[in-house]
């Protein structure tokens, strides 16, 4: 039976599919594969005057049209939907609903402007610290938290527990009662550094992370991001507000909110890095060096399964993963090359792996096999004759087998370099349950001498 009412999110369910609701988009995400490929289909977030909000789901088939009909922060009157009772299986779910909404290709949609329904710009469903213990035990809900970083790591790579490459940001927050890690990877983890970079942030940082995934590794609760997470830092609430008021007048007694200095990279000459001590052994040093060879060789990449992301081997013409045990039909490729690179103290053999060389290409290894008909890609002797920063992790074979290949984990052209500033930046154990998709390199290449 149709209606000219509007309906609150919470009354609308099963059974119809002539609801008519007005509701601001607060947020919407995708999913991915383990290869990292992102799906068609989508998820929105949904905000109605009553502060209720629900997921709505878009369907890849009408990814284009929804694109078309919404954008992210504008109010909508939203007509011809369906409504999907969530069941036990409906893991991580972004809000506490028992439902979701499904759009069709009846859906319709039209803008409402801001002065005909009062919708807040958005809103959270915080949880306090101490409570998340409980959430720590279940896989049904993500949840929202709010609170002061007190300690921050720099992005890094990092390999998972399972020998997958990934990238990381780590820090600590609190609300005066209780600490907890947070761990963001991945895509997450580079928004997140990139918005330390270049915005003008006051500190103390007060930091929302909302639909987190909790989990518990060694009894210290944590926080990390899964499809829906997303963050605000110095965000207008008035929980931000509260906090940073009780920063400001000691309340967090314990705690120093004043930035302090990271630990500074130290820059070496090649000679100076053949000759580190065991102090240095899996810390990063900077050297500035002119790249004199690249090591033409056939395989100037290599690949990787799909799902454990170990690097895998030619068997019987096939990809094969040994630790998984199968042939991988359709592997992951990243590059890999060897590079002699000088100062005016000596050389360096060093292997560049698959993301310092996407820094400077700004290209993918399936780029280059397209543009160069998988031969070898002539782009990569360009970086011969040039002069780059680049900062090597130095390894336990560097130092105590004096192995004369380095690992470059960063590169930066040319020889003016300043080390972003930073605002500390203790280690923090990550959780078991916290993964995200691949990046980063491997040291091991089989492929290489």
């Amino acid at each position: 039976m149709s209606t000219n009412r509007y309906e609150s999110l919470r009354n609308v369910c099963k059974g119809r599919t002539d609801w008519k609701i007005k509701v601001r988009v607060i947020r919407e995400w995708r999913g991915r594969s383990v290869t990292g490929e992102v799906f068609k289909n989508y998820n929105m977030l949904l905000l109605d005057a009553k502060n209720c909000r629900m997921q709505a789901f878009v369907p890849a088939f009408l990814n284009d049209k929804m694109q078309k009909m919404f954008t992210i922060g504008k109010i909508y009157a939203v007509t011809n939907f369906q409504v999907k009772d969530l069941t036990s299986e409906d893991k991580w779910r972004s809000v506490n609903m028992d439902r979701q909404i499904l759009f069709t290709n009846q859906t319709k949609a039209r803008e409402i402007q801001e002065n005909e329904v009062f919708i807040q710009k958005n809103m959270f469903d915080f949880f306090e610290l101490q409570e998340l213990a409980k959430l720590a035990e279940q896989n049904l809900y993500l949840a929202d938290v709010v609170g002061v970083v007190i300690k921050r790591d720099r992005i890094r790579d990092v390999k998972s527990r399972n020998g997958k490459d990934q990238l990381q940001v780590r820090m600590k927050i609190t609300d005066g009662k209780t600490k907890i890690n947070v761990i963001f990877w991945d895509t997450l983890a580079e928004e997140f550094q990139n918005a330390i970079d270049t915005q003008n942030l006051e500190y103390p940082l007060i930091l929302i992370v909302s639909s987190g995934k909790v989990g518990k590794w060694k009894e210290e609760i944590d926080i990390s991001n899964f499809s829906p997470t997303f963050f605000y830092i110095n965000y207008p609430h008035h929980s931000v507000l509260h906090l940073r008021k009780m920063a400001q007048q000691g309340k967090f007694a314990n705690e120093n909110f004043i930035p302090q200095t990271k630990k500074v990279v130290q820059m070496f000459t090649v000679n100076e890095i053949r000759n580190l001590s065991e102090e240095y052994i899996d810390e990063e040093v900077i050297c500035q060096v002119t790249i004199k060879d690249v090591q033409e060789i056939p395989k100037w990449y290599y690949s990787v399964c799909t799902s454990c992301y170990k690097q895998s081997a030619m068997v019987d013409g096939n990809d094969f993963c040994s630790k998984c045990n199968r042939i991988i039909p359709y592997p992951d490729k990243r590059f890999g090359i060897c590079v002699l690179a000088s100062d005016n103290t000596g050389s360096l053999e060093i292997v560049m792996m698959d993301r310092p060389i996407r820094t400077i290409l700004a290209k993918r290894v399936y780029q280059l096999e397209e543009e160069y008909n998988k031969q070898y890609p002539t782009i990569l002797k360009t970086l011969q004759g040039g002069d780059y920063t680049m900062k090597l992790m130095i390894s336990k074979e560097n130092i105590e087998n004096k192995e004369e290949l380095f690992l470059a984990t960063d590169i930066f052209r040319g020889f003016k370099f300043e080390e972003p500033s930073v605002h500390e930046e203790t280690l923090i154990k990550a959780t078991e349950q916290s993964m995200g998709e691949q990046s980063g390199s491997t040291y091991q290449l089989d492929n290489m001498s």
